[in-house]
C-alpha cells in the first residue's frame, strides 16, 4: 500500500512540475499590459523569409494605428527549452501571448491575418 501511495506521489509531482514549465514557457512570452501583443514565430532550421516578416511587420502597423503595441521575435522550436514539447508549436507556427497568455494560435500567415483585422481589445 505504501508503495502505490509514493508512486501517486511522485507522479503528482511529475505531472506539476511539467505544468510550470508550461506556464513559465508562456510568461515568458506574455505582455505586461492589455493593449499589447506579442508575435512569436517558431521555426526549426530557418528563420522566417523576408514575405513572412513584411507581413508580420504589416499587422504590427496596422495594431499600432488601433494603438495596440505588438512586438515580433522569432523563436528556434529547440534551443534552451524545446517549445514543440512545452508549447506543442511545430515549424512556421505563430503563437500572439497578450497579457493573459497565448491569445491566438495559427499555422497559416493568412488567417493570423484575418484575426488580427477582426481583433478587438479591451478599452
Amino acid at each position: 500500500m505504501r508503495k502505490w501511495l509514493g508512486l501517486v506521489l511522485v507522479l503528482g509531482l511529475l505531472v506539476g512540475c511539467a505544468q510550470n514549465a508550461t506556464e513559465r514557457s508562456i510568461q515568458q512570452f506574455t505582455s505586461s499590459m492589455e493593449n499589447e501583443l506579442h508575435f512569436v514565430y517558431f521555426y526549426d532550421q530557418e528563420p522566417p523569409d523576408k514575405k513572412i516578416r513584411s507581413q508580420l511587420n504589416g499587422m504590427r502597423v496596422y495594431l499600432a494605428r488601433k494603438n495596440i503595441i505588438a512586438t515580433i521575435s522569432y523563436q528556434k522550436i529547440v534551443s534552451e527549452k524545446n517549445y514543440e514539447e512545452l508549447l506543442n508549436v511545430k515549424d512556421s507556427q505563430i503563437l500572439v501571448f497578450d497579457y493573459k497568455g497565448i491569445r491566438y494560435n495559427a499555422r497559416n500567415i493568412h488567417v493570423l491575418e484575418g484575426m488580427v483585422l477582426q481583433m478587438q481589445m479591451n478599452p
